[in-house]
């Protein structure tokens, strides 16, 4: 079990560092009904990855990729996984990296949106934010293909799986936690950081995506190798 949970700690950390998603829950919390939509939200997050999970699932169970019928076969996709995850990583650097910065260019249209989401909006606006991008489900794949890697029993691989979607989420249910306890002090520090983030989004982008990038695709060929 600690050998699947390391494996599984690179995707984890790369899903949980996510600058558009922690400001997303930032902005819910000054929503009118603020901790419960910001909940809501991290719900759809859960919900959403939970969905693609036991797909990916079920469709390695059909096609039969255990570590008992197709070890060495189970083992060549996840590597190749760590390496798509690795290029599109790298791409998204890039396409950061190369896009010119305007500094009277007015914020996105979906910051502006999401001040005026209502719990409802925010739990589909999570769960649809998870669905529609390719790189999630790469991620949510790889992550799936490596648990199959522990060859578990289908409940404690649901349940293993469960743990890490909510793993991954877990910074922004502390966020949503401090804003509960400490709404005032919270709210200065929740603020600040917003506006870190927000003004040092392309940077930080391009740092994450290209140390992870450079790591999964170091991993995935390392794995091919062996």
């Amino acid at each position: 079990m600690t050998d699947l949970w390391l494996a599984l700690l690179p995707i984890l950390l790369a899903m949980f560092i996510s600058p558009a998603r922690t400001i997303t829950v930032i902005l819910l919390l000054h929503t009118p009904k603020q901790a419960l939509t910001a909940f809501t939200y991290v719900c759809g997050l859960v919900t959403a990855m939970m969905v693609q999970g036991v797909l990916f699932g079920f469709l390695f169970s059909f096609v039969g990729l255990t570590m008992d019928e197709s070890p060495l076969e189970l083992v060549t996709i996840v590597s190749v996984l760590f390496i798509l995850v690795g290029i599109i990583m790298l791409t998204g650097a890039a396409r950061f990296f190369f896009q010119e910065e305007e500094d009277d260019k007015p914020p996105p249209a979906w910051l502006e949106k999401i001040e005026y989401l209502s719990p409802r909006g925010a739990f589909s606006t999570g769960f649809g934010w998870i669905m529609v991008s390719p790189k999630q489900w790469a991620f949510v794949l790889t992550a799936v293909a490596v648990i199959f890697t522990a060859n578990l029993d289908p409940i404690q691989s649901l349940v293993n799986y469960f743990i890490f979607s909510v793993l991954i989420q877990l910074f922004y249910l502390l966020i949503i936690g401090l804003h509960l306890l400490m709404p005032k002090r919270s709210g200065a520090n929740l603020d600040a950081l917003f506006v870190w983030i927000k003004n040092n989004f392309r940077p930080v982008v391009i740092v994450i995506f290209t140390g992870f990038g450079i790591f999964f695709i170091f991993k995935g060929i390392s794995g091919l190798l062996i």
